[in-house]
């Protein structure tokens, strides 16, 4: 792709995700994101079959850059209560950086979840964030718990990234920003878990 199609496909995923910001999945047309980005509807419609396409594309980009960085940090170090350390950090930075893109997701996949057409389409994200979730974990090792016990990488990754998303959803859903020292808390909880 060439690199100013790339920048035209960054310019009306960015005016997306303002949209989908602003308002719901179903509520924000194809015009209004025409009209933020400065593209013709025509051409997102070259880049992006349907709203649809548009809204799974813009879910798929943040997590893969979220999964991305959780590699980054396990590549980094061994030391496992050093990973959740700097994991619990990203998030926090990136809830301060990007507190939009929580509430985009969580929109987005509440209102995926309402009709047939994109139930199916959501599905498949989750297959996907499922598979980045078990490459990371695969990555990250199998962990020894404090009690002794050894369990998947996989479940240990799945449950701390399960236990800061919750925080973070449950608090932005309700038009409140989750408090740091919880999401600390949150990470002190899994440091303490592990030998």
């Amino acid at each position: 792709m060439k690199m100013e199609s790339i920048n035209k496909k960054e310019q009306i995923l960015e005016a997306a995700r303002d949209v989908f910001f602003k308002k719901s999945f179903y509520e924000a047309t194809m015009d209004d994101i025409a009209q933020l980005s400065g593209v013709k509807k025509s051409t997102i419609y070259y880049y992006f079959s349907s709203k649809i396409d548009l809204a799974s594309q813009l879910l798929e980009v943040n997590i893969k850059k979220i999964f991305e960085k959780i590699n980054e940090i396990i590549s980094t170090t061994g030391n496992i209560k050093q990973r959740i350390k700097m994991m619990t950090d990203f998030y926090i930075n990136l809830l301060e950086e990007n507190s939009k893109i929580f509430i985009i997701m969580q929109r987005i996949g509440y209102d995926f979840m309402q009709k047939e057409d994109s139930k199916k389409k959501i599905n498949e994200l989750f297959e996907k964030l499922r598979k980045n979730q078990k490459k990371a974990g695969d990555l990250f090792g199998e962990v020894t718990l404090s009690s002794g016990k050894r369990i998947s990488g996989d479940l240990f990754l799945y449950s701390l990234v399960a236990a800061l998303g919750r925080a973070i959803f449950e608090n932005v859903s309700q038009g409140r920003k989750p408090k740091k020292e919880d999401l600390l808390a949150i990470g002190d909880i899994f440091i303490a878990s592990v030998k």
